[in-house]
């Protein structure tokens, strides 16, 4: 679809959405950068401070969601983008369906498949806390695995809560061929144009098993850990806005790639948990 008519898919789902919730203009949100013109940085980096938690550096739960039961909490998370948007740009080939995720034995779980829906060639799932909590500064994390097979693009990330984009922080993002590499990667706004800068993490299969990824951010840093070891830190173009949470499973896109003959269907992002704190 063109970006125009993308835009404009947008705005209409948020003016119906108006009568139960003000939303600001999240045409920006829908604008999230291509990953390819990001700068990863060549090498990896791992930053030896030893194994820590939010709990032992200080912090209190602020949100949280343990993902037990059958059904989603409603009064935590909404299953699209702000205004009922269920697609997004970068090429991505899924429509976020309503059915698109389910709860059980004590996890969530984003499934992507196959089908086509909404003009989509394949579904999925996703949740945001927008509307529900956003939060300036603290911890944020996430223990799940992920699928592996060409075209899965799994992501843990923040945006801001009015809307505007960037600053965006993605506080995992993993390519379905390389399970081993998780991406840690800081958007913000350089000269009145979009940029970016990042690290990554090779370390285990993370779709062989649970892990945890984690956020600490403050009004001078970020620093992006590993099941609680340090990879990536920056004291660069920190944001300072209230920001919502968002997992989601994306399938294709300018940079994943496709699916091929070789990516198994249906597959799932599984969420143990994910936690909030603030000093």
């Amino acid at each position: 679809m063109t970006e125009h008519i993308h835009h404009l898919r947008i705005a209409r789902a948020a003016l119906a959405a108006a009568a139960t919730l003000v939303l600001p203009n999240h045409a920006a949100a829908q604008q999230r950068h291509h990953e390819t013109g990001v700068n990863h940085k060549a090498e990896q980096m791992t930053l030896h401070r030893g194994r820590v938690t939010a709990v032992s550096l200080g912090y209190h739960l602020t949100f949280s969601s343990n993902f037990n039961g059958t059904k989603l909490n409603r009064s935590k998370w909404i299953d699209s983008y702000p205004g009922g948007v269920r697609t997004h740009s970068n090429n991505e080939q899924q429509y976020y369906s309503p059915h698109g995720y389910s709860v059980s034995h004590g996890a969530l779980h984003l499934i992507g498949t196959n089908k086509p829906m909404g003009g989509m060639r394949y579904t999925s799932g996703m949740i945001a806390s927008y509307g529900h909590f956003s939060q300036k500064y603290g911890w944020f994390e996430i223990r799940a695995k992920f699928p592996a097979g060409k075209g899965y693009w799994p992501a843990f990330w923040l945006l801001p809560a009015d809307g505007s984009w960037p600053p965006e922080i993605d506080i995992l993002e993993i390519l379905g061929d390389q399970p081993d590499k998780v991406y840690l990667t800081n958007h913000y706004s350089q000269d009145g144009h979009p940029a970016g800068k990042g690290g990554f993490y090779v370390g285990p299969d993370f779709s062989k098993g649970y892990h945890t990824f984690s956020l600490q951010w403050t009004p001078t840093k970020l620093v992006w850990y590993v099941d609680g070891v340090a990879r990536y830190s920056t004291h660069e173009n920190i944001p300072h806005v209230p920001m919502y949470v968002i997992a989601n499973l994306a399938i294709g896109g300018d940079w994943p790639g496709m699916p091929d003959a070789s990516t198994k269907f249906p597959q799932s992002m599984d969420i143990d948990w994910i936690r909030v704190y603030q000093k």
